[in-house]
């Protein structure tokens, strides 16, 4: 019989063999399909999974010409996955390289200086997370596919009802996301024209240092353009990349979910079992081994994406104060002033989806030890109450996504956040105020 204690991740050992188990339960047979964006570099994810009488199978796959399968064999496919990255890599680099170089010129003047720093640090940040879903593309498909793993997939209509309300949670984020930086992008692109305040004429919509004449036409005309176009192509791809580490937190979250559902639906579930101890146990066992995998996952997550959740965390400080700072130099019920909040609207919520959902992530995997508790452990064996006690003892550490080793993902970081940019708002706003003195 196979010990519990082989099972447990982490701290009770190493799983010396793994029994194949198949549930006797008979489900409804119904098939779904189901497409959701998750949107780092346009992924297509198709989730397709089917439940009949004996089995479950799921499958998700990534169908995107600009982002391969490793066992692509197309040529276009890889040829336009590269074309796509180097045009991106183009805009980001260009972009940020004018806006250092303004902010070089502008030095010593604090208006200028913050209207210039909020833009080049979320470009800054930007090249960050480019750089982990760019140069560690294979690291990131293998993520991908590990959520493919037997252990995720939905074992009956109750597991699937709950990813489809987190896919179409994640679809709606993802479009509201989208939605608001073609907002910032369409106002920061007819301020310039409508601005009346400026005497020298209409100016770019953004600041930005160029090596030649910016003010003949039809250079202005085209730098103009080249702005805008550069800002939504770097907004796209900033957005595309924090909806897909939210999404796969989100996994995380769902599959937590299941399992707290496993769990109590346990002591149900013996009728179909025929108060069969050994088979109850399995199911036990069965629950232990999703949340290793539970487990692997989430540390995949966080080495992966720690370097992109570290910066961001640090620079949204930075930028929040900068844009607040922005908006009290403004007039209330200008564009620009309505441009700079939607902006800094997009700036919080970046950051507020990974430290809500992993906050999710700590409030249900420390709901796990209740759930585990009301299973009906009553009537149940010895060995399964045994077993189950290993497993409580082991849910008393709930699951914890970090950034850097430093940051946890979590509501209570999000607001620490908030509070250190307001402090240094009031400071740089105090500053502001004695030299206009």
């Amino acid at each position: 019989m196979l010990s519990f204690k082989d099972t447990l991740p982490t701290c009770l050992g190493v799983i010396k063999r793994r029994e194949n188990m198949k549930s006797a339960l008979r489900f409804i047979k119904f098939k779904v399909s189901v497409e959701q964006y998750l949107e780092g570099l346009f992924l297509h994810v198709k989730v397709d999974g089917t439940e009949c009488s004996d089995e479950t199978t799921s499958t998700i796959k990534v169908e995107h010409p600009y982002f391969p399968l490793e066992d692509e064999k197309s040529q276009f496919s890889k040829i336009c996955y590269r074309l796509h990255s180097t045009l991106i890599l183009c805009f980001a680099y260009g972009q940020v390289s004018s806006e250092f170089a303004n902010m070089v010129v502008a030095f010593g003047d604090m208006e200028a200086m913050t209207a210039a720093s909020f833009v080049l640090l979320t470009n800054l940040v930007h090249l960050v997370k480019l750089y982990c879903f760019i140069f560690q593309r294979t690291k990131v498909q293998n993520l991908i596919n590990s959520i493919n793993r037997e252990e995720f997939k939905p074992k009956n209509s109750d597991d699937c009802n709950i990813l489809l309300k987190d896919i179409n949670r994640s679809k709606r984020i993802t479009k509201s996301f989208w939605l608001m930086c073609f907002m910032v992008c369409l106002l920061f692109a007819i301020f310039p024209l409508l601005d009346k305040s400026q005497s020298e004429g209409i100016r770019l919509p953004l600041g930005g240092w160029y090596p030649f004449n910016t003010n003949e036409s039809p250079v202005f005309q085209i730098v103009y353009v080249y702005q805008i176009l550069a800002t939504y192509v770097n907004g796209i791809r900033n957005i595309s990349i924090d909806t897909f580490i939210s999404g796969v937190i989100m996994v995380i979250s769902g599959q937590l979910s299941l399992l707290n559902n496993e769990f109590q639906t346990i002591n149900a579930k013996q009728q179909d079992f025929g108060h069969n101890q050994v088979e109850i146990r399995k199911l036990l066992l069965r629950n232990v081994l999703h949340y290793k995998s539970i487990i692997t996952f989430t540390d995949d997550v966080t080495t992966l994406f720690s370097t992109c959740l570290i910066s961001q965390f640090v620079v949204s400080v930075v930028i929040i104060c900068m844009t607040m700072f922005q908006l009290s130099l403004v007039p209330v019920l200008s564009l620009q002033f309505l441009s700079m909040a939607m902006y800094q609207a997009c700036m919080l919520l970046e950051i507020f989806l990974w430290c809500y959902y992993g906050n999710e992530v700590i409030l249900k995997s420390t709901n796990l030890t209740m759930s585990a508790y009301r299973c009906g452990w009553v009537e149940f064996s010895k060995e399964f109450k045994q077993d189950l006690l290993f497993f409580m003892t082991r849910t008393q550490f709930p699951l914890k996504l970090y950034a850097g080793g430093y940051f946890t993902l979590s509501l209570d970081t999000f607001m620490a956040i908030l509070k250190s940019s307001w402090s240094y708002f009031a400071m740089l706003n105090t500053v502001h105020s004695k030299e206009i003195v």
